[in-house]
Parts: C-alpha cells; sequence; structure tokens
C-alpha cells in the first residue's frame, strides 16, 4: 500500500513546493549614511584634489581648531613684518622728530633685533636696505656702545663684551675682530674700518646693540627711547 501511494504521486505531473520568496526589504542594501560635509571637504583639500565648482566650503564647526595645511593648499599670508624691501630708516612724511616714539622701520626692525625676533636676530636683512637705515643703526649702536664703555676702556674689557656677544649670535658668524673695530670705532678711537664688508657691519651695529641692551638691562621703554633718538639724529643729518 505504501509502495502504490508514492508510485502515484511520482506519476503525477505536480509542481515541487516553490520556496517561500525573499521578501524585497532583506534584498535592498542597507541605506547609506550621509557624511557630514565639513570633514569630506576638508579630506578631499588635504589630498589636494580641486573642489567641484559652485560648491563653497563649509567653514569648520565652532570651536574646532584648523588643521595644519598640507602640501598643495594655499596658506594664508603672515601678519605684516618690516619687509627687507621697505627698510628705511627716513621718518614717514609729516611725522616730526623729537617724538620720543619709533616712526621708521629701521628703527622696528633694529627693536625686532633687541628682543630677539624673527628675522632682525639673525643678523643682516636679506633685502636692500637704503642709507638711511644704516645710519639709524649705526647711531643706535654708537648709542650703546658708550652707554656700556667709558672712552678710555681697556681692550680687555671690549673683548669680553664682543666674545660674549659673537656666542650668543653664533648663527649669525660675527668676526670677533671685525667687531672688536667697530666697538672702538663709535668709542671715537681711529680704527681701520673701511675694508669692513658691510653686510658684516649691518649685522654687528644690529645684533651688538641687543648683547649691549641685555647686558645693560634695559627695558623695552629704555630701548626704545635709544632708538627713537637714533632716528632724530638720523633725520637731523639728512637734512642737512
Amino acid at each position: 500500500m505504501t509502495k502504490s501511494r508514492r508510485r502515484s504521486r511520482l506519476g503525477k505531473d505536480e509542481p515541487e513546493p516553490e520556496e517561500p520568496a525573499a521578501t524585497t526589504e532583506s534584498q535592498e542594501p542597507p541605506p547609506a549614511v550621509a557624511k557630514p560635509v565639513g570633514r569630506g571637504r576638508r579630506r578631499s583639500l588635504r589630498a589636494g584634489q580641486p573642489s567641484p565648482a559652485g560648491v563653497r566650503e563649509q567653514p569648520p564647526p565652532a570651536g574646532v581648531r584648523e588643521q595644519p595645511r598640507q602640501a598643495g593648499e594655499r596658506e594664508q599670508p603672515p601678519p605684516p613684518q618690516p619687509s627687507a624691501e621697505s627698510l628705511s630708516g627716513r621718518l614717514p612724511p609729516g611725522e616730526a622728530a623729537g617724538t620720543g616714539l619709533i616712526a621708521t622701520e629701521a628703527g622696528r626692525y633694529l627693536r625686532q633685533a633687541a628682543r630677539d625676533e624673527a628675522p632682525s636676530r639673525f643678523g643682516s636683512p636679506t633685502g636692500e636696505v637704503d642709507e638711511s637705515a644704516r645710519r639709524v643703526w649705526e647711531i643706535a649702536f654708537g648709542l650703546a656702545v658708550r652707554r656700556r664703555f667709558e672712552p678710555d676702556a681697556a681692550l680687555a674689557e671690549i673683548s669680553r663684551t664682543v666674545a660674549i656677544a659673537v656666542h650668543d649670535h653664533a648663527v649669525a658668524g660675527l668676526p670677533v675682530l671685525d667687531t672688536e673695530m667697530l666697538v672702538r670705532a663709535a668709542l671715537g678711537e681711529t680704527v681701520p674700518t673701511g675694508d669692513i664688508d658691510d653686510s658684516v657691519v649691518i649685522a654687528v651695529h644690529l645684533l651688538l646693540f641687543a648683547s649691549l641692551a641685555d647686558e645693560l638691562a634695559l627695558g623695552n621703554a629704555e630701548v626704545d627711547a635709544i632708538i627713537a633718538e637714533a632716528e632724530e639724529k638720523a633725520s637731523a643729518l639728512m637734512t642737512v
């Protein structure tokens, strides 16, 4: 009885039972999660990819500091500083001398050197410097030298101060002998300084002024007063 029942079932063209169809929801991929616009934009910029036309870059969220820029990105210009091309010791038009305030680009550059601020702390500027700037620095250097030394100061005393200054500004490579000669000339001694290179003269005037101001423990106001006096004296010489 069991065998005949199986045969009857096999003899009939009955369709096989179908597998239950999978639901549409299981076949669809999960919805994509939208990424924050700001982070995606910053990553594409870091990779050096151009931004799509017409799409404005989203600013970073409040309180989030901007990440350092990578190669290929434009950097924001640094704060304005006295540039080598604009270094002059001439007073601006309409500026009166004798105010006690630093008024020239050369004077501000010298003040940077006295405060050990870049780029002045490296010595001679990289660009052109006019004669009026050189004169301001030379006069300020002389004022500082004569405040530090007596006219008949011993050479050994001068040599000690020069050695300390050369060591403190080793990156500038100041020549010791030329530096001593310029100090002695500022004290009124007749010494051969004509063969000293102009770049060395400028570096000595800038960096020795800074060292002397430090040795004399001059405050910012005293340094500014010396530089302002040098500007006034240089302006008087240029109008003669």
